[in-house]
């Protein structure tokens, strides 16, 4: 065993992640997203882990807060062996709170061993094709839509999100003004097949990279219907949450979006991305608006998907850490130890000590 929790430092700091244009999507407009980052500390080391908490998800900082102190105070240790990848924690822990304990400790155990987590995922099995990066554009007013796409990097597909009640117009000016394929993130706002038919004959299929769950979570009877048309990929992401979801997903969806705060922790994500290989299904790594931290931390399995949804960082204007870039349209995935993803140095952070 590499670690104790009763034998680490551990510190935890409330954050607010803000953007820089109020971002919309059919949950709603935020200009923000509250979060949990965590530190463990043990000879000489630090790693940090993240827990992004969007007011669609039930968890928020009180609730995470809580969690990660009762799991310290209990003095349960962490057991893991590198070589198996393997990280046992309670299973009654929230997928956010797993996502940000188990991500700061990997985060410290491969900055021990002076390896990259990228590096150890990239002996897994990986596709012919290398992934596709996506930069979002929010839910805008239609002449907000230009100033929006300079600001964004370069990338090979754009993710634009939909569900406003100006679908049409949205996408008719966007096709103006660029020549991406693009990915439609519907987060669940249209209620029946022909809403999505018009936006697809509208746009063209062959630019359509993907549609992401476009229908409420608990309507796969919808989706598999779309995905009988065959004319594009459907993509599931509220309605794939676990595993169990997953092994369901063929017929129903091509595709599906994993997200540390869904599964919780880049150790269960890898293995869904595994299981999502084993049974055909395209595979998008997704955020929820994370810093640098987070969206790091899912992009070492960057090797093994199809598309990367990681552009929190470009997204927000206060990230704490940093790290990862974007040139020529790629995503630059940092190959230090650990995730490779640094804190700033001007980074203003109240951390509290829970242990040692």
């Amino acid at each position: 065993m590499l670690g104790d929790l009763r034998k680490m430092e551990l510190a935890l700091a409330r954050f607010r992640l803000l953007f820089k244009h109020p971002f919309g999507t059919a949950h709603g407009l935020r200009d923000g997203t509250d979060c949990v980052l965590v530190r463990l500390g043990d000879d000489g080391h630090e790693g940090y882990g993240e827990a992004t908490l969007p007011p669609y998800l039930k968890e928020d900082q009180d609730s995470v807060i809580a969690e990660i102190m009762a799991f310290a105070r209990s003095g349960l240790p962490f057991d893991r062996v590198p070589s198996e990848f393997e990280l046992r924690l309670p299973s009654s822990l929230s997928s956010p709170a797993r996502a940000a304990i188990s991500t700061a400790y990997y985060d410290l155990i491969f900055k021990k061993l002076n390896k990259s987590i990228s590096s150890y995922f990239g002996s897994r099995g990986r596709p012919s094709v290398a992934p596709r990066t996506l930069v979002t554009l929010g839910h805008s007013e239609l002449d907000e839509i230009s100033l929006k796409l300079k600001e964004l990097p370069a990338s090979s597909v754009l993710k634009v999100k939909l569900g406003s009640g100006n679908d049409l117009n949205t996408l008719d000016r966007l096709m103006d003004l660029d020549h991406r394929d693009l990915v439609l993130d519907v987060n669940q706002a249209w209620s029946t097949i022909s809403e999505a038919l018009n936006v697809i004959d509208r746009i063209g299929p062959r630019r359509i990279a993907g549609v992401e769950q476009p229908f409420a979570k608990h309507r796969w009877d919808l989706h598999a219907e779309l995905t009988s048309m065959g004319e594009v990929c459907v993509i599931g992401d509220e309605s794939i949450q676990d595993p169990e979801d997953l092994r369901r997903a063929p017929g129903t969806f091509g595709g599906i979006n994993l997200k540390l705060m869904k599964c919780g922790g880049v150790d269960v994500a890898a293995d869904m991305l595994d299981e999502a290989r084993r049974l055909g299904l395209m595979v998008m790594l997704g955020s929820m608006s994370e810093s640098s931290l987070g969206c790091g931390a899912m992009a070492s399995l960057a090797a093994q998907a199809d598309l990367l949804d990681l552009d929190g960082p470009w997204l927000i204007k206060n990230d704490p850490y940093q790290g990862l870039g974007i040139e020529q349209g790629d995503l630059i995935i940092p190959e230090g130890p650990g995730f490779g993803i640094e804190l700033r140095s001007e980074a203003d952070l109240d951390w509290a000590t829970i242990g040692a």
